[in-house]
């Protein structure tokens, strides 16, 4: 069986890692808190009925077994910071699953790191966490995982036009000219954006994995699921957010027009996805999780960082750089920005 390093203690990290240990896999936790250096306890509420395992801790990527297989699941934010981290303790040729919402998280240091196999885990399970080593499980969702092509986030939109939602290369019709045509796809070449092709088929150590926390799903294209999955948060987080209320009242009527500008203006800059089908995707989450209050408000009402930088932020920032309106996420991402933290 392989050996599993998870970063963090997080609602969903400690998930997987009760998961794994139950497997009879070696997992051991990284920890940034000095007090852990004896190892902790975890423990995890599922329904009425808890549990609690004992874990090791490692403070550096040194102390791991080699050829450990890395399951960082963290806010968007805060993963360019650990990844720098890693890297400076040593880590090489390493295996790592990364969990986060939104795009263009830690993208430097992931081009820079070469021998690092990087893979994305996107997940609909729900959890939360009462206390830091204490996990209840929330919602039965679901999970896939996919290797990420070496390429730019910016680069996912131009890409993923000529994608299937499930990984197939598919056709498209374009009006350039065949050289520049060449050209471009030269330039993301030397960027190393398309050196690194889908990996169609799940590695040895998924079978691990997705006995640990089922159902987990293989997706060569996993760059269209994190799409969608940012699309979603890009309507009910900053939304919800600045109504300051569950994500149930984004089934009110005046909040319709909202929620279709959003996935409208996702679906110009990644023509892959489809408005109508966002839209309805949008509606569905915020009628299942009615009574809950998304991970934004729950940041900006304690204070914390949000991730909208990387959610509505990012929409933002690639409508300038395709010279594609994005006005509606624009506007969203500098109200959440303004809020003034409580």
């Amino acid at each position: 069986m392989a050996s599993w390093v998870i970063v963090g203690t997080g609602a969903l990290s400690t998930l997987w890692a009760h998961g794994l240990q139950a497997s009879s896999a070696d997992v051991v936790i990284y920890s940034r808190h000095l007090e852990d250096q004896g190892g902790v306890e975890l423990s995890v509420t599922q329904q009425i009925a808890a549990n609690m395992r004992r874990f090791p801790v490692i403070h550096d990527a040194g102390e791991a077994a080699p050829g450990a297989i890395w399951l960082i699941m963290v806010k968007a934010w805060q993963l360019e910071p650990l990844l720098i981290q890693l890297a400076q303790q040593g880590l090489r040729q390493a295996t790592i699953i990364l969990s986060h919402n939104g795009m263009g998280a830690g993208e430097d240091i992931i081009a820079a790191q070469a021998e690092w196999q990087i893979y994305d885990l996107v997940t609909t399970q729900g959890a939360w966490r009462p206390e830091r080593n204490h996990s209840v499980y929330a919602g039965v969702g679901e999970s896939w995982l996919g290797s990420r092509a070496r390429l730019g986030a910016h680069l996912g939109a131009h890409l993923g036009a000529h994608l299937g939602a499930h990984g197939e290369d598919r056709e498209v019709e374009t009006n350039e000219p065949e050289g520049k045509r060449n050209q471009a796809s030269q330039t993301e070449r030397s960027k190393g954006a398309l050196s690194k092709p889908h990996q169609y088929t799940a590695p040895e150590w998924f079978v691990e994995l997705a006995q640990a926390f089922p159902p987990l799903h293989w997706q060569p294209n996993i760059l269209h699921r994190r799409w969608q999955k940012m699309a979603i948060n890009c309507a009910i987080n900053p939304l919800a957010t600045l109504a300051n209320e569950a994500n149930g009242v984004l089934q009110s009527d005046k909040f319709q027009g909202h929620i279709r500008a959003v996935c409208e203006e996702i679906a110009n800059v990644n023509p892959a996805l489809d408005a109508d089908e966002l839209v309805r995707q949008v509606q569905q989450v915020a009628a299942a999780t009615a009574t809950n209050k998304c991970s934004m408000l729950q940041d900006v009402t304690a204070g914390r960082r949000t991730e909208i930088a990387f959610l509505n932020g990012f929409i933002c920032r690639e409508g300038e750089r395709l010279r594609v309106a994005t006005r509606v996420n624009c506007e969203l991402a500098k109200q959440i920005a303004a809020l003034k933290l409580s």
